[in-house]
């Protein structure tokens, strides 16, 4: 029941993984406190992966299970309303003169209200994943991503 996505980024995997950690406030489109809200990921092993919202307040999403520049951020993942956290896993790797990036969200058999929201999630990762795209392309008049199924 692993939801995986894959794309390709015209850029090393040092701008690829840093734009995803490190600026990912800016690209990741809004969230469970709305449009606003920005997320945040502290980039350390059992740091937190957090979303902030306009007023100051914060939803925990989860904690960072790794973290190895450039290759690989894990975190666990807990939206509000579940009773269990899932796992997402980020590689990134040299591929074609750019990255390919490689997404896995798993544990979703945990839990009953996990797995009611699968479906959602594989869209949705889609669309964040689209986001993370709309940062590189164009650079240099060409299309700088591009998604795979």
């Amino acid at each position: 029941m692993t939801i995986r996505k894959s794309i390709w980024i015209a850029r090393p995997p040092e701008v690829s993984f840093k734009v995803f950690c490190e600026n990912i406030g800016e690209w990741w489109p809004g969230g469970f406190g709305g449009k606003d809200s920005r997320l945040c990921l502290e980039r350390e092993v059992g740091a937190r992966f957090f979303e902030r919202s306009p007023d100051g307040s914060e939803y925990e999403i989860g904690r960072v299970t790794a973290y190895q520049p450039p290759s690989l951020v894990a975190f666990t993942w807990r939206a509000p309303s579940w009773d269990v956290s899932t796992q997402v896993e980020i590689r990134f790797s040299a591929e074609a003169g750019g990255t390919r990036l490689v997404l896995e969200h798993s544990g979703w058999e945990q839990s009953a209200k996990t797995r009611e929201t699968r479906t959602n999630y594989d869209s949705g990762w889609g669309t964040i994943l689209g986001h993370y795209q709309a940062v590189f392309a164009g650079h240099d008049g060409q299309k700088g991503a591009r998604a795979e199924a």
